[in-house]
């Protein structure tokens, strides 16, 4: 008598990639402004520079979105990026004294590091459908903890021995994740080329494909405004912690408390959605975006970032994990990698880098307390849209 085969469990792994991949994400981006304002740049360049990193993200993420549909699995295309990336990060370590040199190859790990998110996030969800077990906001919340617990270990690090460990410990931490990686599926190929297969879709044809939807657009465009509402200030965090007479130690507490607490909201949403819509879900996502900056428009000193923090990380994640479901949903069976990450990394990277601009252009005409009401501003305009239309489109699909 044949005895059947458990079904494969991939929660612990994912978990595993999950938390030494925003571990690696947390020293590179949250530390990157305070890195390079410690190299001599100004707000506006530093600016110009996370803005280049993201537009960098911004041509990868298509590009590997294709190849993970189309040529290679998740897994081997992440193994070979984190390869090329611990190469960069230690030539930037051994030429640290060449600052052109630094500023390009951070670029260059952007375009690759980035898009990891994305692309991940869209292998968990296809991989439900040989695990069914796997719960994406469970999972994604271990990136959270990873994200937290580096975060405030981080800024007491740099604070006590400088930032000449800043791009070796981003070599060691993206590098934790291969192990984990090797015990992950390589899931099926939906737009791998065949003989006679005439559903096989170009790039331009994934493209095409993806645009047309309307859901799709809609979620393109409520995802690009609100990224671009909080990043203001989560851009420039460490900016106004400096104004608030804050240091790299207090920078690293705020980040870790708002990890923390995006970690539970993570865990806590697929309870939530028992007794809410996603549609719903969404909504107060988009409501709770509103108090951080009007927190931190509204009162003084440290403590406020602390709860600030602690909102937008609920907002956030809760917004997040209704987003991830709403592009799955919205996606061509074909393309859902492709489609996926390309809507999770867009609207990231065009939001962001909007906001970086004129964030960073504001905080030098005007100083940091200027980004708050900004961001409160942009809040405010996403959540009047989401109202207006937002049941029109995320009703039809969640």
């Amino acid at each position: 008598m044949d005895v059947p085969h458990a079904q494969p469990r991939f929660s612990l792994p994912f978990a595993g990639v999950y938390f030494f991949y925003y571990a690696g994400y947390c020293v590179f981006s949250s530390y990157a402004v305070m890195y390079l304002t410690q190299l001599g740049c100004s707000a506006s360049l530093c600016g110009v520079l996370t803005s280049l990193t993201l537009c960098a993200n911004l041509a990868m993420e298509p590009v590997g979105g294709y190849i993970t549909d189309t040529f290679l699995p998740t897994k081997h295309y992440l193994m070979l990026c984190i390869g090329a990336i611990g190469a960069l990060c230690l030539a930037c370590t051994a030429l640290a004294a060449h600052s052109g040199f630094t500023l390009a190859a951070m670029v260059l790990i952007a375009g690759l590091a980035y898009p990891f998110s994305q692309l991940m996030d869209a292998w968990v969800n296809c991989s439900r459908e040989l695990d069914g077990s796997l719960v994406y906001s469970r999972v994604r919340s271990a990136g959270s903890v990873g994200f937290a617990l580096t975060s405030a270990a981080a800024g007491l690090f740099f604070q006590r021995f400088g930032w000449g460990g800043y791009f070796v410990l981003q070599a060691l931490l993206f590098g934790a994740m291969l192990p984990f990686l090797f015990r992950l599926p390589a899931i099926r190929l939906g737009n791998r080329m065949q003989t006679r297969r005439a559903d096989h879709l170009s790039v331009a044809g994934a493209f095409a494909t993806a645009l047309k939807s309307p859901r799709f657009r809609f979620g393109l465009l409520l995802g690009t405004l609100f990224w671009c509402s909080h990043r203001p200030v989560g851009s420039y965090l460490s900016l106004i912690v400096t104004q608030r007479q804050g240091g790299s130690e207090v920078f690293g507490l705020v980040c870790a408390v708002g990890s923390a607490m995006e970690s539970l909201a993570l865990l806590a949403f697929s309870l939530l959605t028992r007794k809410w819509s996603l549609h719903r879900c969404m909504g107060a996502a988009l409501a709770a975006n509103l108090l951080r900056p009007a927190i931190l428009a509204l009162l003084p000193g440290i403590w406020p970032l602390y709860l600030g923090q602690i909102f937008q990380s609920v907002s956030f994640a809760i917004y997040y994990a209704a987003i991830v479901d709403y592009f799955t949903q919205a996606a061509d069976e074909r393309i859902r990698s492709f489609s996926i990450s390309m809507g999770l990394t867009v609207t990231s990277a065009v939001g962001t880098v909007l906001a970086n601009l004129v964030g960073g252009s504001l905080c030098d005409a005007l100083g940091a307390g200027a980004l708050a009401p900004l961001s409160l501003c942009l809040s405010l305009l996403v959540f009047v849209l989401f109202a207006l239309r937002g049941r029109a489109y995320t009703g039809a699909v969640l």
